[in-house]
């Protein structure tokens, strides 16, 4: 049985009821229901007619935020991938292991896969110029010198971070880090069809630098190369 989309065949008595009782509303708004919705769809609906264009900013924004967990994706697997095949990446003098903790793998390549998970973990929580500092640190590729959007893809990295927190607009580590005025503080960042377009390709280049030069640092073959 549906009703108001819920499927109520296996529900008890009590669930049904409750799904039934539309008074319940009242607990929870002095506005009955219907009506409170009604009118906030109205809104919208205004607010679409008047600024179409407000649509259109939003997939912009929303589009910017997934190229970055995008981004954030690919580091965490490539890397973690990168860290088993060559485990000794890994070597810290700042790390340290207890022989318990040893000695629940049964092998060489379980304890690096398990020790690769966790030092993944922080491409999590470092910002960009940080990861740029660790694969810098553990692999001498210089992102700062040598990725030629660089510059723009730091850009937008900290833009995506203005749009999830702070409306969309320049946000005080914006400025810091582009080293801004403080006068533009919460000025709006207008994202357009071709900054999404330029943003897009300079993910491209940044994931192929990185793939490009571990193959070259390792000598790996691509799987056309193995042809």
């Amino acid at each position: 049985m549906q009703f108001w989309g819920y499927n109520t065949t296996f529900m008890e008595d009590g669930t049904k009821k409750a799904i039934q009782d539309k008074n319940r509303f009242d607990l929870f708004s002095s506005v009955p229901h219907d009506i409170s919705t009604k009118n906030k769809l109205e809104k919208i609906n205004i607010q679409i007619n008047q600024k179409p264009e407000t649509i259109i900013e939003h997939i912009f924004k929303m589009g910017l935020i997934s190229y970055f967990s995008l981004f954030e994706g690919f580091n965490k697997d490539y890397f973690q991938k990168l860290y088993v095949y060559k485990p000794e990446i890994m070597k810290t003098k700042n790390r340290s292991v207890d022989l318990e903790f040893l000695f629940t793998f049964k092998d060489y390549k379980e304890l690096s896969e398990a020790v690769s998970q966790e030092e993944i973990e922080e491409f999590g929580y470092k910002n960009i110029d940080e990861i740029a500092e660790l694969i810098n640190e553990k692999l001498n590729i210089n992102l700062k010198k040598n990725l030629k959007c660089w510059f723009d893809l730091r850009e937008s990295y900290y833009r995506r971070n203005s749009i999830v927190h702070n409306d969309g607009k320049k946000s005080n580590i914006y400025l810091q880090k582009l080293s801004l005025e403080k006068e533009e503080l919460n000025e709006p960042l207008i994202n357009d069809i071709d900054y999404m377009w330029k943003c897009h390709d300079n993910l491209s280049t940044y994931i192929d630098y990185i793939d490009d030069s571990i193959r070259k640092k390792f000598k790996l073959k691509t799987i056309i190369d193995s042809l």
